[in-house]
């Protein structure tokens, strides 16, 4: 069987409406409102990092190279891919929320905080405010991450020249696609890029906090079925940090099993409402303070 279960047929179809899905609204450009377009293309874009991660942790099928080959068309144009699984499985081994060991915290660490002059540090206290984090932070981040890539292959660090190289490949068949339907590429970008992001951003935004005493600083939220299926079912992050092999259809019943709900309660990290509850708490609120406790 190539699949690694029977059951996998749930990603394949996502993997066919993302690809297939995306590729339609760019063949049927002008047959929609330039605004249509963008929406849909924002939330293709937000699904496929969605798929990206779950391809990362060796679904659908029991061949790496084809899970990889999968996973690796760059439809959102920024992220290459293979960077970005080698420091997701880090983030899986690494002390959650501690900024230098954690590659995706939030937090900084005091050292580099008193390094800081103002303006970078309203920029980290901004950036704990929802708002700022899927406006703002969206278009900042992915530029940052694009020249930290691009510097590591110069540099030929942690194999960042193949990952980049692969990269700007598919890149160039992507845009060359989007090209060849006459779909301009600012609005191509504009969705599946910056749009996204955007919708992507609201995943990660409170799924790790450090508190004092609590040991796993991972967050449950519960989501309705839409948000659920954008995110596939990573919104119950701690249940997916608990066995990272569950694929997204199975984590909502490996959830119950564990009681992550009721653990992630405890630790005060459980969000009933959803992502409009984290919307209303920490819209332009800080969800903490930018400087790690422990750190």
């Amino acid at each position: 069987m190539i699949l690694t279960s029977s059951r996998e047929w749930r990603t394949i179809l996502v993997i066919i409406a993302v690809y297939g899905g995306a590729a339609a609204v760019v063949l049927n450009y002008g047959a929609m409102p330039a605004w249509a377009s963008v929406l849909l293309l924002a939330w293709f874009g937000a699904w496929h990092l969605s798929l990206q991660h779950e391809i990362i942790h060796k679904h659908p099928t029991r061949f790496e190279w084809l899970n990889d080959l999968l996973g690796s068309v760059p439809l959102t144009l920024w992220i290459p891919f293979f960077s970005f699984k080698r420091e997701h499985l880090s983030h899986h081994d690494s002390p959650l929320t501690l900024p230098g060991l954690d590659s995706e915290s939030y937090y900084v660490s005091t050292e580099h905080w008193q390094s800081c002059g103002p303006i970078r540090r309203a920029v980290y206290r901004a950036n704990r405010t929802l708002l700022f984090r899927v406006v703002v932070w969206s278009l900042l981040s992915t530029l940052a991450f694009m020249y930290q890539k691009v510097k590591e292959a110069i540099l030929g660090q942690h194999n960042s020249r193949w990952a980049v190289l692969m990269h700007l490949v598919g890149v160039a068949i992507v845009i060359s696609f989007v090209r060849s339907a006459g779909m301009p590429i600012w609005q191509f970008a504009l969705g599946v890029t910056y749009g996204g992001r955007f919708l992507n951003l609201l995943r990660p935004f409170a799924e790790h906090e450090y508190i004092e005493g609590v040991e796993l600083r991972t967050a449950m939220v519960q989501a309705g079925p839409v948000m659920s299926l954008l995110m596939l079912n990573n919104n119950l992050h701690l249940a997916h940090h608990g066995d990272p092999k569950v694929a997204w259809y199975d984590v909502p019943a490996y959830a119950r099993r564990t009681d992550s709900y009721g653990v992630a309660d405890r630790d005060g990290l459980l969000y009933r409402g959803g992502y409009l509850e984290i919307a209303r708490r920490f819209g332009v609120r800080p969800f903490s303070q930018p400087v790690h406790p422990a750190a």
